[in-house]
This record gives C-alpha cells, sequence and structure tokens, in this order.
C-alpha cells in the first residue's frame, strides 16, 4: 500500500506496544486475501486507513480493542448484527453499501464509517438511543483516542 494512510497501521502497533497492551506475539494482522474477503463478503470498498489497521492489527492486539469484536473474521458479522439494531430503532439512517460496520460491543452498540472517505469519520448507533451520534472526524482519530482510553 502506497498512500498517505499507509503507516496508521505501524503508528499504532508501536504505540500499542509502548503502552504493554501487547507484546509482540500478540499482534496480527490480516492477509491481502483475508482483506479482500471482507470486502467480498461485506460487498464494500474499505477506506484506505482502515485497510492500514487491518494489515497491522486486523486479527489481534493483545488487550488493545478488548471488549469489542472488531478483529477478523468476526468482523464480518457485525454488518448484519447492526441492520437488526437499526431496524427495531426509529431513526432515519440506514446501513447502506456506504456505511461499513467495523467494531461491535455486546451485540448493541456499533461503530461504522462512508467507505467512500480514506479516513471517515466515527459514528455509534446504539439499541434504544435513537440516532446514531459522531464518536470522531477520522478512523485514525477513533484508534487514537479509545487507545488513550484503554491505558
Amino acid at each position: 500500500m502506497t498512500n498517505e494512510y499507509s503507516d496508521l497501521g505501524e503508528e499504532i502497533t508501536a504505540q500499542i506496544l509502548d503502552t504493554g497492551l501487547a507484546a509482540d506475539a500478540e499482534i496480527k494482522g490480516c492477509s491481502a486475501e483475508e482483506i479482500d474477503r471482507i470486502e467480498r463478503e461485506c460487498e464494500v470498498a474499505l477506506p484506505e486507513a482502515y485497510r492500514s489497521y487491518l494489515q497491522h492489527i486486523g486479527k489481534s492486539a493483545g488487550d488493545f480493542l478488548r471488549g469489542y469484536t472488531c478483529h477478523y473474521p468476526q468482523i464480518i458479522q457485525e454488518q448484519a448484527k447492526a441492520e437488526r439494531v437499526v431496524k427495531r430503532e426509529t431513526t432515519a439512517t440506514e446501513l447502506d453499501r456506504h456505511r461499513f460496520v467495523f467494531a461491535g460491543s455486546q451485540g448493541v452498540t456499533f461503530f461504522y464509517f462512508d467507505v467512500r472517505k480514506p479516513d471517515p469519520p466515527v459514528y455509534v448507533i446504539a439499541d434504544g438511543h435513537g440516532e446514531p451520534d459522531k464518536v470522531t472526524d477520522s478512523f485514525s482519530e477513533w484508534l487514537f483516542e479509545t487507545l488513550a482510553q484503554q491505558t
């Protein structure tokens, strides 16, 4: 990958190791084939920043992101779970083909972004809370803020 977001995965990995949330052996990225599987099964082209995350920590990151369903291959199922929550809510929001759920928590809270931007803003949908809320201005910001909260 040669884009301005290719270093994101390396940066977050270095910070995870620095905080002690994971040992080097606990950090595992996704292969190109696994990333392709996510795109194929979710029928989406993933943003550059998220692809960098997947390449570096998409399968495992020690204690970082513990409590979230966000690693491969489980992430493939989160979109369908989130769609069920959205259907129960009385919102105008739909999880269309441009919105990808990249993390879930306890089957009732889901984080998503619009795949048409290289480092898209992050939104959260929570069962019983109506309209989604904007959480951060970018996926990379969400990663680093979440890391700060977990340390």
